[in-house]
Protein backbone atom coordinates (compact mmCIF):
# COMPACT_ATOMS: atom_id res chain seq x y z
CA UNK A 1 0.00 0.00 0.00
CA UNK A 2 2.58 2.53 0.89
CA UNK A 3 4.93 1.65 -2.32
CA UNK A 4 1.54 2.28 -4.37
CA UNK A 5 1.17 5.80 -2.58
CA UNK A 6 4.44 6.56 -3.09
CA UNK A 7 4.45 5.53 -6.63
CA UNK A 8 1.38 7.78 -7.35
CA UNK A 9 3.25 10.91 -5.26
CA UNK A 10 6.43 10.79 -8.14
CA UNK A 11 4.35 9.85 -10.79
CA UNK A 12 2.18 13.06 -10.33
CA UNK A 13 4.82 15.30 -9.63
CA UNK A 14 6.82 14.02 -12.93
CA UNK A 15 3.44 14.63 -14.87
CA UNK A 16 3.17 17.86 -13.14
CA UNK A 17 6.58 19.38 -14.12
CA UNK A 18 6.58 17.84 -17.45
CA UNK A 19 3.22 19.33 -18.50
CA UNK A 20 4.18 22.43 -17.58
CA UNK A 21 7.55 22.83 -19.57
CA UNK A 22 5.67 21.23 -22.66
CA UNK A 23 2.91 23.63 -22.76
CA UNK A 24 5.73 26.65 -22.89
CA UNK A 25 7.13 24.63 -25.65
CA UNK A 26 3.79 24.57 -27.31
CA UNK A 27 3.75 28.64 -27.20
CA UNK A 28 7.04 28.33 -28.73
CA UNK A 29 5.75 26.40 -31.27
CA UNK A 30 2.53 28.01 -32.02
CA UNK A 31 4.91 31.40 -32.55
CA UNK A 32 7.92 29.61 -34.52
CA UNK A 33 5.62 27.95 -37.27
CA UNK A 34 3.34 30.88 -36.94
CA UNK A 35 0.26 28.82 -36.68
CA UNK A 36 -2.37 29.68 -34.75
CA UNK A 37 -2.08 29.12 -30.76
CA UNK A 38 -5.50 27.12 -31.35
CA UNK A 39 -4.22 24.53 -34.02
CA UNK A 40 -1.33 23.80 -31.80
CA UNK A 41 -3.65 22.41 -28.79
CA UNK A 42 -5.98 20.43 -31.16
CA UNK A 43 -2.85 18.57 -32.92
CA UNK A 44 0.45 18.46 -30.67
CA UNK A 45 -0.59 19.55 -27.24
CA UNK A 46 -3.84 17.07 -27.26
CA UNK A 47 -1.15 14.20 -29.11
CA UNK A 48 1.17 14.57 -26.23
CA UNK A 49 -1.01 14.97 -23.13
CA UNK A 50 -3.22 11.88 -24.65
CA UNK A 51 0.20 9.86 -24.70
CA UNK A 52 -1.01 8.44 -21.21
CA UNK A 53 -3.51 7.12 -22.72
CA UNK A 54 -2.28 5.75 -25.58
CA UNK A 55 0.32 3.98 -23.37
CA UNK A 56 -2.47 2.86 -21.18
CA UNK A 57 -4.77 1.55 -23.27
CA UNK A 58 -2.63 0.04 -25.95
CA UNK A 59 -0.16 -1.75 -23.01
CA UNK A 60 -3.50 -3.16 -22.04
CA UNK A 61 -4.79 -4.06 -25.53
CA UNK A 62 -1.75 -6.02 -26.05
CA UNK A 63 -2.41 -8.03 -23.19
CA UNK A 64 -5.90 -8.52 -23.62
CA UNK A 65 -7.51 -6.98 -20.93
CA UNK A 66 -9.63 -4.69 -23.75
CA UNK A 67 -12.32 -4.02 -21.34
CA UNK A 68 -9.75 -1.54 -19.35
CA UNK A 69 -8.42 0.12 -22.69
CA UNK A 70 -11.75 0.74 -23.76
CA UNK A 71 -13.51 2.26 -20.60
CA UNK A 72 -10.17 4.17 -20.22
CA UNK A 73 -10.59 5.95 -23.88
CA UNK A 74 -14.82 6.31 -23.15
CA UNK A 75 -13.79 7.42 -19.76
CA UNK A 76 -10.99 9.78 -20.65
CA UNK A 77 -13.26 11.93 -23.19
CA UNK A 78 -16.04 11.88 -20.15
CA UNK A 79 -13.52 13.00 -17.71
CA UNK A 80 -12.32 15.61 -20.00
CA UNK A 81 -15.32 17.30 -21.09
CA UNK A 82 -16.94 17.23 -17.39
CA UNK A 83 -14.01 17.42 -14.99
CA UNK A 84 -11.27 19.28 -17.03
CA UNK A 85 -13.56 21.55 -18.79
CA UNK A 86 -15.61 22.49 -15.77
CA UNK A 87 -12.11 23.34 -14.07
CA UNK A 88 -10.95 25.57 -16.87
CA UNK A 89 -14.33 27.03 -17.34
CA UNK A 90 -13.82 28.26 -13.12
CA UNK A 91 -10.07 29.03 -13.11
CA UNK A 92 -10.21 31.68 -15.60
CA UNK A 93 -11.73 33.66 -18.21
CA UNK A 94 -12.19 30.80 -20.95
CA UNK A 95 -13.38 32.08 -23.84
CA UNK A 96 -14.73 30.67 -27.05
CA UNK A 97 -13.97 31.27 -30.30
CA UNK A 98 -16.10 31.77 -33.26
CA UNK A 99 -14.75 30.50 -36.18
CA UNK A 100 -11.82 27.06 -35.65
CA UNK A 101 -13.35 26.63 -32.19
CA UNK A 102 -16.92 26.02 -33.48
CA UNK A 103 -15.95 23.74 -36.62
CA UNK A 104 -13.62 21.61 -34.62
CA UNK A 105 -16.49 20.88 -31.87
CA UNK A 106 -18.80 19.36 -34.64
CA UNK A 107 -15.86 17.64 -36.03
CA UNK A 108 -15.49 16.06 -32.34
CA UNK A 109 -18.50 14.97 -32.27
CA UNK A 110 -18.97 13.36 -35.35
CA UNK A 111 -15.68 11.25 -34.66
CA UNK A 112 -17.57 10.36 -31.36
CA UNK A 113 -20.58 9.35 -33.32
CA UNK A 114 -18.20 6.82 -35.83
CA UNK A 115 -16.92 5.84 -33.22
CA UNK A 116 -20.18 4.30 -31.94
CA UNK A 117 -21.59 3.95 -35.29
CA UNK A 118 -18.77 1.25 -36.14
CA UNK A 119 -19.37 -0.38 -32.75
CA UNK A 120 -23.17 -0.52 -33.29
CA UNK A 121 -22.32 -1.68 -36.69
CA UNK A 122 -20.48 -4.46 -35.65
CA UNK A 123 -17.55 -4.13 -37.86
CA UNK A 124 -14.34 -6.51 -37.88
CA UNK A 125 -12.09 -4.95 -35.09
CA UNK A 126 -8.95 -4.45 -38.30
CA UNK A 127 -11.53 -2.85 -40.65
CA UNK A 128 -13.14 -0.23 -38.11
CA UNK A 129 -9.50 0.31 -36.66
CA UNK A 130 -7.92 1.74 -40.12
CA UNK A 131 -11.14 3.56 -40.37
CA UNK A 132 -10.43 5.68 -37.72
CA UNK A 133 -6.64 5.85 -38.05
CA UNK A 134 -7.38 6.87 -41.39
CA UNK A 135 -9.90 9.95 -40.01
CA UNK A 136 -7.33 10.73 -37.26
CA UNK A 137 -4.95 11.43 -40.24
CA UNK A 138 -6.59 13.51 -42.02
CA UNK A 139 -7.99 15.43 -39.39
CA UNK A 140 -4.58 16.21 -38.70
CA UNK A 141 -3.63 16.98 -42.16
CA UNK A 142 -6.64 19.28 -42.41
CA UNK A 143 -5.79 21.59 -39.03
CA UNK A 144 -2.37 21.57 -40.43
CA UNK A 145 -4.02 23.02 -43.65
CA UNK A 146 -6.22 25.50 -41.78
CA UNK A 147 -3.27 26.78 -39.94
CA UNK A 148 -1.09 27.37 -42.57
CA UNK A 149 -4.13 29.36 -44.56
CA UNK A 150 -4.61 31.09 -41.13
CA UNK A 151 -1.18 33.07 -41.20
CA UNK A 152 -2.73 35.31 -43.79
CA UNK A 153 -6.18 35.41 -42.94
CA UNK A 154 -8.04 35.46 -39.47
CA UNK A 155 -5.05 35.19 -37.35
CA UNK A 156 -2.88 37.68 -39.04
CA UNK A 157 -3.22 40.18 -36.74
CA UNK A 158 -2.35 37.68 -34.16
CA UNK A 159 1.46 37.12 -35.50
CA UNK A 160 1.80 40.81 -36.52
CA UNK A 161 1.70 41.84 -33.21
CA UNK A 162 4.31 38.70 -32.07
CA UNK A 163 8.10 38.23 -32.71
CA UNK A 164 9.00 35.05 -33.96
CA UNK A 165 12.27 32.87 -33.20
CA UNK A 166 13.72 29.59 -34.42
CA UNK A 167 12.66 26.35 -32.94
CA UNK A 168 16.21 25.06 -32.06
CA UNK A 169 17.26 21.56 -31.74
CA UNK A 170 17.55 21.86 -27.56
CA UNK A 171 14.05 22.87 -27.52
CA UNK A 172 13.74 19.88 -29.74
CA UNK A 173 15.26 17.87 -27.36
CA UNK A 174 13.04 19.26 -23.92
CA UNK A 175 10.37 18.25 -26.19
CA UNK A 176 11.27 15.30 -26.58
CA UNK A 177 12.37 15.29 -22.78
CA UNK A 178 9.00 16.72 -21.47
CA UNK A 179 6.67 13.99 -23.94
CA UNK A 180 8.59 11.20 -21.79
CA UNK A 181 8.11 12.38 -18.48
CA UNK A 182 4.52 12.80 -19.65
CA UNK A 183 4.60 9.23 -20.43
CA UNK A 184 6.37 7.95 -17.50
CA UNK A 185 4.49 10.24 -15.14
CA UNK A 186 1.33 8.30 -16.66
CA UNK A 187 2.12 5.30 -16.62
CA UNK A 188 3.47 5.67 -12.43
CA UNK A 189 0.42 7.18 -11.52
CA UNK A 190 -2.10 4.76 -13.33
CA UNK A 191 -0.04 1.65 -12.17
CA UNK A 192 -0.15 2.74 -8.56
CA UNK A 193 -3.92 3.55 -8.95
CA UNK A 194 -4.74 -0.12 -10.31
CA UNK A 195 -2.08 -1.47 -7.87
CA UNK A 196 -4.29 0.23 -5.39
CA UNK A 197 -7.98 -0.31 -6.77
CA UNK A 198 -7.35 -4.31 -6.74
CA UNK A 199 -6.77 -4.11 -3.26
CA UNK A 200 -10.22 -2.20 -2.75
CA UNK A 201 -11.58 -4.86 -5.68
CA UNK A 202 -12.27 -3.03 -8.51
CA UNK A 203 -12.99 -4.69 -11.92
CA UNK A 204 -11.01 -3.53 -14.42
CA UNK A 205 -13.72 -2.18 -16.81
CA UNK A 206 -15.02 0.19 -14.20
CA UNK A 207 -11.09 1.06 -13.17
CA UNK A 208 -10.84 2.31 -16.68
CA UNK A 209 -13.95 4.15 -16.89
CA UNK A 210 -13.58 6.01 -13.45
CA UNK A 211 -9.83 6.05 -11.46
CA UNK A 212 -7.50 5.37 -14.20
CA UNK A 213 -9.71 7.66 -17.02
CA UNK A 214 -9.55 10.29 -14.52
CA UNK A 215 -5.23 9.88 -13.55
CA UNK A 216 -4.46 9.77 -17.58
CA UNK A 217 -6.46 12.86 -17.97
CA UNK A 218 -4.43 14.24 -15.09
CA UNK A 219 -2.18 15.97 -18.50
CA UNK A 220 -5.05 17.66 -19.74
CA UNK A 221 -6.09 19.25 -16.54
CA UNK A 222 -2.38 20.29 -16.06
CA UNK A 223 -2.24 21.63 -19.52
CA UNK A 224 -5.68 23.34 -18.54
CA UNK A 225 -4.38 25.42 -15.74
CA UNK A 226 -1.28 26.17 -16.91
CA UNK A 227 -3.05 27.73 -20.22
CA UNK A 228 -5.48 29.46 -17.87
CA UNK A 229 -2.44 31.26 -16.04
CA UNK A 230 -0.58 32.39 -18.85
CA UNK A 231 -4.25 33.36 -20.87
CA UNK A 232 -4.03 30.84 -23.66
CA UNK A 233 -7.88 30.03 -23.47
CA UNK A 234 -7.18 28.72 -27.15
CA UNK A 235 -5.09 25.91 -26.04
CA UNK A 236 -7.36 25.34 -23.34
CA UNK A 237 -10.12 24.84 -25.82
CA UNK A 238 -8.33 23.15 -28.44
CA UNK A 239 -6.37 20.33 -26.33
CA UNK A 240 -9.63 19.46 -24.77
CA UNK A 241 -11.21 18.80 -28.68
CA UNK A 242 -7.90 17.49 -29.85
CA UNK A 243 -8.22 15.37 -27.03
CA UNK A 244 -11.57 13.97 -27.37
CA UNK A 245 -10.81 13.27 -31.08
CA UNK A 246 -7.26 11.55 -30.73
CA UNK A 247 -8.36 9.42 -27.58
CA UNK A 248 -11.14 7.69 -30.30
CA UNK A 249 -9.71 8.42 -33.63
CA UNK A 250 -5.80 7.69 -33.16
CA UNK A 251 -5.88 5.69 -29.93
CA UNK A 252 -8.99 4.02 -30.11
CA UNK A 253 -7.98 2.98 -33.83
CA UNK A 254 -4.27 1.38 -32.61
CA UNK A 255 -6.42 -0.27 -29.59
CA UNK A 256 -8.48 -2.16 -32.50
CA UNK A 257 -5.40 -3.07 -34.94
CA UNK A 258 -4.51 -5.43 -31.59
CA UNK A 259 -7.57 -6.88 -30.09
CA UNK A 260 -11.38 -7.16 -30.78
CA UNK A 261 -14.24 -5.27 -29.72
CA UNK A 262 -15.07 -5.04 -25.74
CA UNK A 263 -18.50 -4.69 -25.09
CA UNK A 264 -19.59 -1.51 -24.45
CA UNK A 265 -22.61 -0.62 -22.02
CA UNK A 266 -25.87 1.09 -22.42
CA UNK A 267 -24.19 3.85 -19.46
CA UNK A 268 -21.03 3.73 -21.41
CA UNK A 269 -22.85 4.69 -24.63
CA UNK A 270 -25.41 7.35 -22.88
CA UNK A 271 -22.50 8.93 -21.05
CA UNK A 272 -20.35 9.46 -23.70
CA UNK A 273 -23.16 10.88 -25.98
CA UNK A 274 -24.48 13.06 -23.21
CA UNK A 275 -20.81 14.31 -22.60
CA UNK A 276 -20.50 14.78 -26.04
CA UNK A 277 -23.36 16.97 -26.50
CA UNK A 278 -23.08 18.60 -23.28
CA UNK A 279 -19.29 20.15 -25.12
CA UNK A 280 -21.21 21.11 -28.29
CA UNK A 281 -24.02 22.88 -26.37
CA UNK A 282 -21.12 24.54 -24.19
CA UNK A 283 -19.02 26.19 -27.30
CA UNK A 284 -22.25 27.10 -29.26
CA UNK A 285 -23.65 28.62 -26.92
CA UNK A 286 -20.80 30.96 -25.77
CA UNK A 287 -19.59 31.76 -29.13
CA UNK A 288 -17.72 35.13 -29.38
CA UNK A 289 -18.22 35.20 -25.22
CA UNK A 290 -16.43 34.24 -21.96
CA UNK A 291 -18.19 30.76 -20.47
CA UNK A 292 -20.16 31.72 -17.03
CA UNK A 293 -18.55 30.28 -14.43
CA UNK A 294 -21.70 28.35 -13.31
CA UNK A 295 -21.49 25.97 -16.28
CA UNK A 296 -18.38 24.98 -14.77
CA UNK A 297 -20.31 23.88 -11.65
CA UNK A 298 -23.18 22.19 -14.07
CA UNK A 299 -20.32 20.40 -15.86
CA UNK A 300 -18.67 19.24 -12.01
CA UNK A 301 -22.17 17.89 -10.73
CA UNK A 302 -22.27 15.80 -13.80
CA UNK A 303 -18.94 14.48 -13.30
CA UNK A 304 -19.66 13.73 -9.64
CA UNK A 305 -22.92 11.95 -11.30
CA UNK A 306 -21.13 10.18 -13.36
CA UNK A 307 -19.02 8.64 -10.97
CA UNK A 308 -21.93 8.21 -8.20
CA UNK A 309 -23.93 6.06 -10.43
CA UNK A 310 -20.90 3.81 -12.37
CA UNK A 311 -21.17 0.24 -11.27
Amino acid sequence: MELSITLFIIGAIVLLVSTQVFIKLAERISVSLRLSPLIIGLTVVSIGTSLPELTVSTIAAIRGDVGLAMGNLIGSNIVNVFLVLGVGILVGKLRVGTTKTQRNIYMMSGIAGLFLLLYLLGLPHIIAGGILLATALMVTFDEYIRGVSGRTHEDAKMFAKRKYGRFTIVDIGKLAAALFGVVVGGILTVTSVEQLSVLLGFSMTILGLSITAITTSLPELLTTIFSEEDHEEKITIGNLIGSNIYNLALIGGIVLLFSSWEIITAYEIRMLTIATLAFVVVVVANKGKVIPKFTGLLLLFLFILYIYFLR
